[in-house]
C-alpha cells in the first residue's frame, strides 16, 4: 500500500472568480464621471467632510475670507469645505434667506456606510478616503442593492448569483465565487440580507470554503444535508479535488470506488480521471465493476488502455459448428480483444503468438462455412454486400451520406465511432453490426462486390471499382481526389446517395514502416480527420439533421508485423496475403475460382505471413498486409449514425423473495425497445442496502431484446414492524449508455417490489404466563 501524504493546500488567490475576472480593486476603483452640470439657481456644495474632490469649473471657499470675497461676485457654482465653514455659511444664508441656494450637503461617508452596513461593523483599518471612494462607487449601482452589484462587478460574477432568489443552486454558485480579502465586509452585508429562509444559515457560514470543501467531499465533516454538490468543482479548487482523490485511491487500493454512488458523487468525472491514472500505474486493483463505475466518464481510447492493463481471458478455439452468429460473437467479443492485447500489449515473439492459432481455427470454420454463405439471398446475408441493400433502403426515407473507409477492421470501426460521437456531435442510430468481407479480402475484389452486391466472379467483375458502384443505379461516388466535388454537391442537395469511398486509412497501412507509430499515433490521428471530414460534410448539407450517415468498409487489415514468405511457388503471382494462381504448397489455401465465385484461382497463406507489400520495416517485416483469411481482415461492420435520434423509453423492474438477513436473489428485468444496445449497467435500489449505492451489471442488453437476469443479495431486508403484508416495493433506477456513447437513466417500474418472508415478534415476555 502506498504511503499516505497529506494534501498541499495551495494558498486561496486574493481575486478571482468562476465566472468571470476581477474587473478592479475596491480602493482603487475608478470614481464616476458624468457630473451632472450645476443648477443656476442653486450654486452652493456644503461639504462638511472635507474628503470630497471639487469637481472642475466650481469655486472652492475654504475661509470666511474667501466667502466673502467670491460671493456673488461670480456666476460660477461655490464649493464650501470643512465642518466649521459649512456651519458658518449655512447660518450665513439662513440669516440672508438664501438657504435655497443649497445644492447639497455632502453626508460623512463614515455614516452613509454604517447605515448601509446595518449590524456589520466598518473595519477600523478603512481610512476616511477609502470610506468616500466605496461609499461614491456604491452611489453609482441602483439603489435597491448597490453591494450586489458592486460585488458582481468587482468579482467578475454573474450579477444574477448576488440578485436572485436564495436556492441550492444559487447557494452552489455564491461558495464557488472568491471576493477579496477587503471585500468580505461588503459580503456579509450581503450575506445578512438572507435571514427569513431555511437555507439562511448555511448563507450566513463564517467560512464559505470550508462549508464549500466539506460540500465538495473533500474535508471532514462531509456535507450532505442539501444532497450533491450540483455545479462542476470550482477552478480554483480542481487540484486540491484531484489530489484528496488521487490519494484516497492509493490508501485505500481503490476500494474507495466500490461504496462511491457515480449519480450522487460531485466531480465523479474528475474522480473517473484519477481513478484511470491510478488504475493505470496499479493494473492488479482493477476489477469489472471499478472499471464499469468509471467507464460513462472516460473516452474510448482510455476503456481500452485500462482493458489493456490486465490480460483478456484466453478464448478456446472456433468450433467448426458455430453458427454465423457465435463466429461473429467469437471474433468480436473474445479473439480481437486478446488478439489486440496480445500484439500491442504483450508483444512475444511471433513465433509464440497464441492468437495466430486461434486465427487458423477461425480460417478453418470460412472455408466450412462461407461458401454456405453465399448462396443465400443478398438482402438477408451475412456477407458484406449485403450493407448496400441495407443503404438503397434508407435512401428511400432520408438522403445518406455513405462513407466506405478502405482498410477499416472491426476494432478501427469502434474507434471511428468514438471520435463521431465525442460531445454528442453525432448519435448512433445503429450499432456497429458485423459482416464478413467477400473473399479474397482485397479492395479490387471485396470493395467491388460491395458496391455491385454481386460475387466477384465473370462477366460482371472487372478491375474498375467505380463500374461496380453504376451497378447501384443510385447516387454519386467521390474518392479522395474529389472530395471537393462532395462538399459542392452536399451544399447544393443535388443527390439521395452520396458515398465517400476514402482510401485514407489502408494507404496509411501500406506505406507505414514502424508498427509502433503507425499505432499508436498515425492511425488514431487518421481516424479523427476522416471524423472531422464527415462532420464537416455534415455541416455542408443544408438539412444537417436529415442526412443520414452509414459508416462501412470492404475489408480489414493484418494486426500487427508479417514475416515475409520466403520462395514463393513460381507459379503464383503474389498480391499480398494472397496470390493469383493455384499451388498445392500447404502454407497456402486454395480459393477455386469455380466454387468461390472468382475470375481466377486464388491462393491465401493459411498463417500469418505474408507474399510481398508496398513496404517494409527496418527488420524486413511488412505492415498492413491483407488479402488472408485471419478474423481481422474478414469481420468488418456497418454502423449508422444521426445528428438527433430519439431514444425509447427503458422499462426496469425487479421482483424476488426471501427471508431477512439471509442471502436471496431479486430478478431484474430490462426491456431495451431502442436500436443499439444498453452498456456500463448500473443499478440502484433504495430499499436494498448493498444496491443503494449502485451495483455496476456486467451485463449488455441488445438492441429491441428484454433480458432478465438474477443478482444475488447477501442480506435480505427485514419489514419494519408496522409494515403491513409481505411485499416491500422497490424504488431506484438503472444508469446506463446507449452504445457506450450517450448516457441514459431509467427509474424502477413503480410496480416492483420483494416478498419478505418475516415472523414478527409479538413483543411479549412468555415468562410473564408462566
Amino acid at each position: 500500500m502506498s504511503e499516505y501524504i497529506q494534501p498541499i493546500i495551495q494558498p486561496t488567490p486574493p481575486v478571482t472568480s468562476e465566472t468571470g475576472k476581477a474587473r478592479f480593486n475596491l480602493f482603487d476603483a475608478p470614481l464616476p464621471t458624468n457630473q451632472s452640470q450645476p443648477n443656476p439657481d442653486k450654486s452652493i456644495v456644503l461639504d462638511p467632510t472635507g474628503l470630497y474632490d471639487i469637481p472642475a469649473g466650481y469655486i472652492p471657499i475654504t475661509t470666511e475670507v474667501e466667502w466673502m470675497q467670491s460671493f456673488g461676485v461670480s456666476d460660477s457654482p461655490y464649493w464650501v469645505k470643512g465642518k466649521r465653514l459649512c456651519a458658518w455659511a449655512e447660518e450665513w444664508l439662513r440669516v440672508w434667506n438664501k438657504t435655497n441656494a443649497i445644492a447639497e450637503i455632502k453626508q460623512d461617508p463614515r455614516l452613509k456606510l454604517t447605515d448601509l452596513f446595518h449590524s456589520v461593523p466598518l473595519p477600523d483599518e478603512w481610512t476616511d478616503k477609502q470610506l468616500l471612494t466605496l461609499a461614491t462607487q456604491l452611489d453609482s449601482y441602483p439603489k435597491d442593492n448597490p453591494i450586489a452589484y458592486l460585488l458582481a462587478d468587482i468579482t467578475g460574477s454573474d450579477q444574477q448569483i448576488w440578485l436572485a432568489e436564495p436556492s441550492i443552486e444559487n447557494l452552489a454558485a455564491w461558495l464557488a465565487i472568491q471576493v477579496p480579502d477587503e471585500c468580505e465586509p461588503l459580503e456579509q452585508v450581503w450575506q445578512q440580507q438572507v435571514k427569513e429562509h431555511e437555507l439562511a444559515t448555511h448563507y450566513q457560514t463564517d467560512d464559505k470554503l470550508l462549508l464549500l470543501r466539506r460540500w465538495l467531499g473533500i474535508a471532514e465533516p462531509a456535507f450532505e444535508e442539501l444532497g450533491k454538490y450540483p455545479l462542476p468543482v470550482p477552478q480554483f479548487l480542481t487540484q486540491e479535488f484531484d489530489n484528496y482523490w488521487e490519494q484516497q485511491l492509493y490508501r485505500t487500493e481503490a476500494e474507495v470506488l466500490d461504496n462511491l454512488s457515480p449519480t450522487q458523487q460531485p466531480g465523479m468525472e474528475r474522480i473517473a480521471a484519477q481513478a484511470y491514472k491510478v488504475l493505470s500505474n496499479r493494473p492488479y486493483w482493477i476489477n469489472k465493476a471499478r472499471e464499469t463505475k468509471i467507464a460513462g466518464y472516460l473516452n474510448y481510447q482510455q476503456k481500452i488502455e485500462l482493458r489493456d492493463r490486465q490480460p483478456p481471458l484466453q478464448p478456446q478455439p472456433l468450433a467448426l459448428d458455430a453458427s454465423p452468429q457465435q463466429a461473429f460473437a467469437w471474433v468480436t467479443e473474445r479473439y480481437l480483444p486478446f488478439r489486440r492485447w496480445e500484439i500491442v500489449i504483450n508483444q512475444p515473439p511471433s513465433n509464440q503468438r497464441i492468437s495466430d492459432r486461434l486465427a487458423d481455427s477461425f480460417v478453418e470454420w470460412m472455408l466450412k462455412n462461407y461458401l454456405e454463405m453465399k448462396v443465400d439471398s443478398v438482402d438477408n446475408s451475412y456477407l458484406n454486400y449485403s450493407v448496400t441493400s441495407i443503404v438503397r433502403n434508407f435512401c428511400q426515407e432520408s438522403p445518406v451520406l455513405w462513407v466506405v473507409v478502405d482498410g477499416l477492421g472491426w476494432l478501427d470501426h469502434l474507434e471511428l465511432l468514438s471520435f463521431l460521437t465525442k460531445n454528442h456531435q453525432l448519435k448512433i442510430e445503429t450499432d456497429l453490426q458485423p459482416r464478413f468481407s467477400i473473399l479474397p479480402t482485397k479492395t479490387e475484389y471485396a470493395k467491388w462486390s460491395l458496391y455491385a452486391q454481386l460475387p466477384p466472379s465473370p462477366p460482371h467483375w472487372v478491375d474498375d471499382i467505380s463500374k461496380g458502384f453504376s451497378k447501384m443505379g443510385i447516387g454519386k461516388r467521390y474518392t479522395d481526389g474529389q472530395i471537393d466535388k462532395l462538399y459542392k454537391d452536399l451544399r447544393k442537395k443535388t443527390q439521395r446517395l452520396y458515398c465517400w469511398d476514402t482510401e485514407m486509412l489502408d494507404e496509411l497501412y501500406h506505406s507505414c514502416k514502424d508498427w509502433q507509430s503507425l499505432y499508436e499515433f498515425e492511425r488514431p490521428n487518421t481516424l479523427h480527420n476522416i471524423a472531422e471530414t464527415i462532420h464537416y460534410c455534415l455541416q455542408q448539407y443544408p438539412n444537417p439533421d436529415q442526412l443520414r450517415i452509414v459508416i462501412a468498409s470492404d475489408h480489414g487489415q493484418m494486426m500487427g508485423k508479417s514475416a515475409q514468405i520466403t520462395h514463393c511457388p513460381d507459379e503464383l503471382d503474389p498480391k499480398g496475403r494472397m496470390a493469383i494462381g493455384k499451388t498445392d504448397d500447404p502454407r497456402f489455401v486454395v480459393l477455386e475460382c469455380d466454387r468461390y465465385s472468382l475470375p481466377h484461382d486464388i491462393s491465401v497463406v493459411r498463417n500469418a505471413a505474408t507474399l510481398n507489400s508496398f513496404s517494409y520495416t527496418a527488420d524486413k517485416h511488412i505492415i498492413g498486409s491483407h488479402g488472408g483469411l485471419f478474423p481481422e481482415e474478414v469481420v468488418v461492420g456497418f454502423s449508422v449514425l444521426r445528428r438527433a435520434v430519439e431514444r425509447s423509453p427503458v422499462l426496469v423492474s425487479c421482483r424476488g423473495e426471501g427471508k431477512p438477513k439471509q442471502p436471496g436473489d431479486i430478478e431484474v428485468t430490462i426491456d431495451n425497445p431502442n436500436s443499439v444496445p444498453l452498456t456500463d449497467l448500473c443499478l440502484y435500489i433504495n430499499e436494498l442496502s448493498s444496491l443503494k449505492i449502485g451495483k455496476p451489471l456486467t451485463s449488455t442488453i441488445p438492441a429491441n431484446k428484454k433480458e432478465s437476469f438474477k443478482i444475488t443479495i447477501s442480506d435480505w431486508p427485514e419489514l419494519p414492524p408496522s409494515h403491513e403484508g409481505k411485499s416491500l416495493p422497490l424504488s431506484g433506477k438503472l444508469s446506463f449508455s446507449f452504445a457506450n456513447t450517450e448516457e441514459g437513466t431509467a427509474s424502477l417500474d413503480p410496480k416492483s417490489a420483494i416478498v419478505v418472508n418475516q415472523i414478527f415478534s409479538s413483543g411479549l415476555d412468555i415468562d410473564e404466563f408462566l
